[in-house]
């Protein structure tokens, strides 16, 4: 009965030893780097690195390490060397859950960071702080510094810095999922932040993080006690784990994974995880995780009714807890004992001091107790007068402020007409849909943008005896997309109309050669890049057959309940596309009945459903596929509601086009 027990230590076992080479393979090269650095600069650098790897697992070391590279910086008036010195003592001290001193070197890292305008590092701070702050304190009114961190990832575009506080900001909504004051909305948002971590992780192949996110969504699903869930997340978070050779994640993993099949039956699987990790943090001495594992011996021993078991480690967890406890106790008391000694010293010399003074007074003259009592009134006087002033000027900023908010309230107000009057230019420069329906009776244009104006636009026009319907999806939304738009629009319609290009790819290549003339993106010095997806579509007089030409938008027919899809060319119009970059043409012959759709992405990659996740394309074309049979005016009233009953409470992500054309 015990042999699948041994087994499974023994392959850990291999594992670990592993992996324990390999990390003690990259601190040996560490040494010998630090050993034969040529200068101060690369020995901060690698002492850094070497307390880094040190810091979850030999915490002295990392903390004697990160202070030499701290001491040579501050003597070589190296700063950068100064800030990752403060950050890697910081991570030791978080790792050794002393939050106090964590904190106080996460906050030095920031003052520094500030002096040195250094944006990533502020940002680094910011998260750190946040984290401590609103996770492992539970002060959930310290959320800005979280999201100070996120507005200056989101300014640099850094999609590591971004992993890191996505994942950040989640933890932070699981906690409060966890709070008194818990609610689903807590559930929800941590859900949506941790797919954008996902994303973030998989986009820059961190697999690391990737792990530490599934490992995360694992708590989060085993605290709301769906365990089959949480088992999932943490069985990739595993693999992850393993695969990268993170062995202290490893054991996080198994202790979780163990909790679950502990709450599903499965006794005995459970105990062989946490021997596991009861072994490896006896020898790395993680004393929070350890108390962790005997609570959970001793509840899954009681389970199997081995009470004598179950006692001796709960005997275990209350004797470790009680050490820890008695650890903070003893410091306290130290520190009261040592601010106890000093009162009564300074008490005793006061004494002394009012003795002799009382002493001396009885000899002094009486004028003395004059020249007192009109200094006093001299101080009295003169703080009422400060006080005074300081009221007035306290007055005198409440006025200041009322005006500048007035001002700020209208100068929105402007802001809010002028993005309304654009709207309607905007609405103004589109086609009638009437037109569209006018040609095909069947059809429909569905149609919602993000914000007031939109970076997605439609266009369609009779041009001699063919008619071209275009869907196209500008760079950004709001109004740098409505603006990418009217260029676009004015674009198309100089090539169809004044070039006289009838073929679509050469309308394609037209307009990208234009749109980068018009953003001068033929210099390598130019910042604007932006561009558009575009699918355009051109049916001859009989309707018997399409043209089709896109720029990463495809085209949609469905046919008998079937679908056939027609990619487009894998490049945007302008931004990095080449300038003399050609798009090809492909001739499709229609059928009656024949369903045409060509769309933006907005609505595919809407967040949303019961997890959180993107609507995505499958789901688009079984949608679709779904209402083929359907008239025109149905197909857009489905389209609508499926798209609101998806997205239910989330925000909307993207502008959304979808046409529709039926044959």
């Amino acid at each position: 009965m015990f042999k699948p027990k041994i087994i499974f230590v023994y392959l850990f076992l291999i594992t670990n030893s592993f992996l324990f080479a390999q990390k003690e393979k990259r601190i040996n090269e560490l040494k010998s780097q630090i050993a034969t650095s040529k200068n101060d600069t690369q020995r901060v650098i690698g002492l850094v690195n070497l307390s880094s790897n040190l810091s979850s697992s030999q915490f002295k070391d990392a903390i004697v390490y990160g202070n030499e590279a701290l001491a040579i910086s501050l003597k070589n008036k190296y700063v950068r060397g100064q800030n990752l010195a403060y950050n890697c003592l910081a991570d030791a001290y978080w790792f050794h859950s002393d939050y106090d001193k964590a904190q106080y070197f996460y906050f030095k890292a920031y003052r520094l960071s500030d002096s040195l305008h250094d944006q990533k590092a502020i940002a680094f701070s910011l998260y750190n702080i946040g984290w401590i702050l609103c996770i492992q304190q539970h002060n959930y009114e310290s959320d800005k510094y979280l999201y100070q961190s996120l507005q200056i990832y989101q300014s640099l575009k850094d999609t590591f810095g971004l992993l890191r506080i996505h994942n950040a900001i989640a933890s932070y909504y699981v906690d409060r999922c966890h709070s008194k004051e818990g609610e689903r909305k807590y559930f929800d948002s941590a859900i949506v932040y941790f797919n954008k971590g996902i994303d973030c992780a998989k986009s820059s192949k961190m697999y690391g993080d990737l792990g530490r996110i599934y490992g995360n969504l694992g708590d989060l699903f085993y605290q709301e006690k769906d365990f089959k869930t949480a088992m999932y997340y943490n069985e990739k978070s595993l693999a992850i784990h393993q695969n990268v050779q993170d062995s202290s994640s490893m054991m996080i993993c198994f202790l979780n994974m163990g909790l679950c099949e502990m709450e599903t039956g499965k006794i005995k699987e459970a105990i062989n995880k946490f021997n596991i990790v009861y072994n490896y943090n006896q020898l790395h001495d993680i004393k929070d995780i350890q108390i962790l594992t005997l609570r959970a011996l001793a509840q899954s021993s009681y389970k199997l009714q081995n009470f004598k078991e179950g006692f001796d480690y709960f005997e275990k967890y209350v004797e470790l807890k009680e050490e820890i406890d008695q650890e903070a106790y003893s410091t306290n008391i130290s520190n009261l004992q040592g601010s106890y000694s000093l009162e009564k010293s300074e008490a005793n010399v006061k004494e002394l001091t009012q003795a002799n003074e009382i002493q001396e007074l009885k000899n002094k003259k009486n004028t003395y107790f004059i020249f007192g009592l009109l200094a006093i009134a001299f101080i009295v006087i003169a703080v009422a007068v400060m006080l005074f002033k300081q009221n007035k000027q306290k007055q005198l900023t409440n006025i200041q402020l009322k005006e500048q908010n007035h001002i700020i309230a209208e100068k929105k107000q402007e802001i809010d007409n002028s993005i309304q009057y654009a709207k309607g230019i905007q609405l103004a420069i589109l086609p009638n849909v009437q037109e569209l329906n006018t040609h095909f009776p069947q059809s429909f244009v569905y149609y919602k943008p993000k914000d007031v104006v939109s970076g997605d636009f439609y266009w369609f026009s009779k041009v001699d005896k063919d008619f071209y319907c275009i869907a196209a999806d500008c760079t950004g939304h709001g109004v740098p997309g409505a603006l990418m738009s009217i260029i676009g629009m004015d674009k198309i319609v100089q090539a169809i109309f004044e070039k006289k290009i009838s073929a679509p790819g050469e309308i394609l290549s037209f307009l990208n050669k234009q749109i980068k003339q018009v953003l001068k993106q033929h210099s390598d010095a130019s910042k604007q890049m932006d561009g558009m997806d575009l699918a355009l579509l051109k049916f001859n007089e009989s309707l018997t057959e399409v043209e089709f030409s896109g720029a990463n938008r495809p085209l949609f027919i469905i046919r008998d309940k079937t679908i056939i899809e027609y990619k487009a060319d894998k490049m945007a119009i302008a931004g990095f596309t080449a300038n003399e970059q050609q798009f090809t043409t492909t001739k499709i012959a229609l059928q009656k009945d024949d369903s045409l759709f060509i769309f933006t992405d907005g609505y595919a990659d809407q967040f949303g459903g019961d997890t959180g996740k993107k609507f995505m394309s499958k789901n688009l074309k079984d949608l679709l596929i779904s209402i083929s049979d359907l008239s025109s005016k149905e197909q857009e009233e489905k389209i609508a509601t499926a798209f609101s009953d998806w997205k239910k409470s989330y925000e909307q992500v993207d502008d959304v086009l979808v046409i529709g054309i039926k044959i």
